[in-house]
């Protein structure tokens, strides 16, 4: 009896033994799946923070460049040629930062939209991020209408300095034309000549008529001296007379026996106050 009773189960346990496999393998696949889905979403989130960190990255960056900038413009006093085209490769440095973070942030929605996967928060920062990259847009706008603001003043700092130094340069023309005029003048009121010959000798030269001088003289022949330093005039006569006015107490001459070696002036200004020109006839 036994023995029909273990036949009669032999069918019924394979049946179970080929039920138990199918239900393992099936548990087997879906474990699989699951593993697979959760690897998946480990690499999704993965890549989303890996864009986030470097879009992260880049707005740091950017503001450096932002602080660096709005230092620069705010600076007082003159800026340099090199600084403002510093700032403008800085701007267009941003600008290009700023593009590559558009295209990560529209790479990064594509991803969260693709993956099906409920991210809320993931879809909160890169809203986040856009708004941030917005606001820079603002920014640089500023900073660049800035620039500009800036360039005009510079611009107009640099008329008004060409100006200036038209003006100075025109000045300073003005002030050599009028330091020559009046060297000339002193040159002239420090100008003496004189002349010494025989009477004879002036007479032929149209220089006196007589004892008196030429009203209209020949002043060509004279030899002309700065009455400055001119102290004393060389002779070499036997007897020396004084045509032209000269105060006697301005000068005196000077004697080697009977020669007359020189005239000597003691007096520049009182000598030459009542003519500039001194006539000396000899004998």
């Amino acid at each position: 009896m036994k023995k029909y009773i273990v036949i009669l189960l032999i069918p019924f346990l394979f049946a179970c033994g080929r039920e138990a496999k199918e239900r393992a393998a099936q548990l087997k696949a879906s474990n699989d799946s699951l593993i697979n889905q959760t690897t998946q979403k480990d690499m999704t989130i993965n890549d989303f923070l890996q864009s986030v960190n470097e879009i992260q990255g880049v707005l740091d960056s950017i503001k450096t460049k932002e602080n660096i900038i709005s230092q620069s413009t705010n600076a007082t006093g003159e800026m340099k040629h090199s600084m403002r085209n510093q700032i403008r490769n800085d701007i267009v440095s941003i600008y290009s930062l700023m593009l590559k973070d558009k295209q990560r942030l529209d790479a990064l929605y594509g991803k969260l939209k693709a993956s099906g996967m409920k991210l809320e928060e993931f879809r909160k920062l890169v809203d986040h991020l856009q708004r941030e990259v917005a606001e820079k847009d603002s920014t640089l706008a500023v900073l660049k209408e800035k620039l500009s603001g800036m360039d005009q003043v510079i611009l107009a700092a640099n008329h008004r300095i060409d100006t200036l130094s038209n003006e100075v340069q025109t000045q300073g023309q003005q002030i050599s034309s009028q330091t020559k005029v009046i060297d000339d003048q002193t040159t002239v009121l420090n100008t003496g000549y004189y002349i010494l010959g025989t009477p004879k000798e002036l007479k032929k030269d149209n220089i006196i008529k007589g004892s008196k001088l030429v009203p209209d003289f020949n002043k060509s022949l004279f030899t002309r001296v700065d009455i400055r330093n001119t102290k004393e005039i060389p002779l070499q006569s036997k007897k020396v007379k004084l045509i032209t006015n000269h105060p006697p107490s301005s000068y005196k001459l000077v004697t080697d026996g009977k020669i007359v070696k020189s005239l000597q002036v003691t007096d520049e200004k009182a000598f030459w106050s009542a003519s500039k020109y001194l006539v000396m006839v000899t004998n």
